[in-house]
């Protein structure tokens, strides 16, 4: 004689299967919390060397550095350069926008440099203020 009743996990078997989910949670999760901000760390370093590369062939093509960063965003030449530079220009030198950091803020760029650079590029950082948690193109 054949049980043609459905066959079911019991409930014994079911908390069998969430204690170890459970136990593996505990163990993986504490090695995840910290990698965040790491990852939110290592992103802003990347942009502002992606920054920093557009910003130098914008300095190669004209002859200085640009005022803000939405220069680099431009299609045409300034209209303050010369014919000869204006020549030269290869703009947009970001094409897919200027990007923000990864907390929400714009990149603060400075073209007079105070950190012996040629130009200042820098993040806040998660606290949005200037200290230890900065991402800069000076350190």
């Amino acid at each position: 004689m054949t049980d043609n009743r459905p066959r079911a996990f019991t409930l014994v078997e079911l908390m069998l299967v969430i204690v170890i989910i459970s136990v593996l949670a505990a163990m993986v999760l504490p090695r995840l919390a910290g990698r965040t901000e790491q990852a939110k760390t290592a992103r802003t370093k990347s942009d502002i060397a992606a920054i920093g590369l557009a910003l130098d062939l914008y300095e190669l093509d004209t002859g200085q550095y640009p005022d803000s960063l939405d220069d680099l965003l431009a299609r045409d030449a300034p209209s303050g350069l010369s014919t000869e530079v204006r020549a030269k220009w290869n703009g947009p030198y970001l094409k897919k926008g200027l990007p923000k950091d990864p907390w929400g803020r714009t990149y603060e760029y400075k073209k007079e440099s105070q950190h012996k650079q040629d130009y200042d590029l820098s993040s806040l950082g998660s606290d949005g203020q200037p200290g230890k948690d900065d991402v800069t193109n000076w350190d």
